[in-house]
């Protein structure tokens, strides 16, 4: 159980979630902002949630 718990401290974990729900809602919710923030938030929120996939969050050192 130790080791489940310590996957929730990570905080590349949490700011992968972040990123899917703001994508999510940006996405299905249809918020309308600014052209040049939305073209980062395409590129930028998607490199986010595949960096949490990616990462291990029990080892601090490594990906």
């Amino acid at each position: 159980m130790a080791e489940f718990a310590k996957r929730f401290r990570s905080w590349a974990l949490w700011l992968s979630v972040a990123a899917l729900v703001v994508f999510c809602v940006k996405e299905f919710v249809g918020i309308d902002i600014s052209h040049t923030v939305d073209g980062l938030l395409n590129v930028l929120l998607p490199v986010l949630v595949g960096f949490g996939i990616v990462n291990n969050p029990t080892e601090r050192g490594k990906l």
